[in-house]
Parts: C-alpha cells; structure tokens; sequence
C-alpha cells in the first residue's frame, strides 16, 4: 500500500487530472514538432495527421487523400489526453520529482514501442512508412514534455525567522544616510 500523498495535488485524482493537461500541451507540442519534421523534409507538413486519421478512418482513405485533418487532429489529442492520463495515474506512485521526470521519458519509449512495434505492424500498416528513429526520439520527447505538469513544485518555503546576511545588514543600516554617490537621479545626468 503506498503512503499518503504529502499534498491534494499528489493524489491519484489530481495527478491524472495534471496528466491529461500535460497530455493535451505536450501532445500539441509534439504533433507541431512531427509536422515540422516533415515540413523540413518536403513532404507535406499534414501528411501525419493524415496518418493518424487512419486509427479510426480507413486506410483507403490515406491512399486517395481523403482522411480528415479534424479527425487526425481529434485522434492524436484524445490520445495524448489518455496516455497523458495514465503516466498521471502511475507518476502518483513515484514520490521523489528525479524519479517522476525519469519516468516520463521512459513512458514516452515505451509508448513507442507500443504503438510502433506492436500496433503498427499489426493493425496500421500506413505507419510503417515513418521514420523510426525521429518517432522514438519525439516520443521520448512527449514524456519530457509532459514532467513539468508531474512535478512537485514546492516553491520556496521559508526556513527561520532569521534575515539573510545582506538583509540584515542593510536594515541595520536603514536609520543611516545615504551617500551621495548611492543616488540614482536621471535628471543630473543631463
């Protein structure tokens, strides 16, 4: 059984929910990012969505140009929202942030492997014409993305009641005057 979270932010609930908003940001990011890869590479900037419409379109559709970019856009949010969902659900059992940013990371490979060496072969074969390696490393990417929104973030707490040195050394000469040369005046610069 794992120990309670150390704020309402930490649990499972909040943390899928920090999930799925990292899932959305990141999976933007990420798809911007592939259809710039493509862009650079001369192909058409909108042939991966395409590809992605064919999750739920025929692959038919793919071959005559005719797979809907509202589809594809649909297909790859809703699966960034859920996969971002899930490494939520699975960061709340990682307590230290190392551990939750490396968990991430990892969760992008794996889903990679998922999708790429398991899925594609079996069910979407218009993936296959991908570039393997610029996929796993933006996949990776997409966990990367997604550590902020995982994280705790603390802030800054504060430790004593006691000032810094520099603070404490200028309240203690707060009742002193101020040397000339100290001043900033725009108007004796003129």
């Amino acid at each position: 059984m794992s120990e309670a979270p150390t704020s309402k932010w930490d649990g499972h609930l909040y943390m899928m929910l920090r999930g799925a908003i990292g899932g959305l940001v990141a999976g933007v990011i990420f798809g911007l990012f592939q259809m710039w890869f493509l862009a650079d590479a001369g192909v058409p900037a909108d042939t991966i969505i395409h590809m992605i419409a064919t999750i739920v379109q025929p692959d038919e559709y793919f071959a005559a140009g005719t797979t809907s970019l509202a589809v594809g856009w649909a297909v790859h949010v809703g699966l960034s929202v859920t996969y971002g969902a899930l490494l939520g659900l699975l960061a709340a059992e990682f307590k230290s942030n190392a551990s939750r940013v490396a968990l991430a990371g990892f969760y992008g490979l794996v889903i990679y492997m998922f999708n790429f060496l398991l899925l594609v072969p079996l069910f979407y074969p218009v993936f296959e014409i991908a570039n393997q390696p610029f996929e796993a490393v933006v996949h990776v990417v997409y966990g990367f993305l997604l550590a902020p929104f995982l994280v705790k973030w603390r802030g800054f707490t504060k430790k004593s009641d006691e000032l810094p040195a520099i603070v404490a050394k200028a309240a203690a000469n707060a009742d002193q005057p101020v040397p000339e040369y100290a001043t900033y005046n725009p108007a004796q610069m003129r």
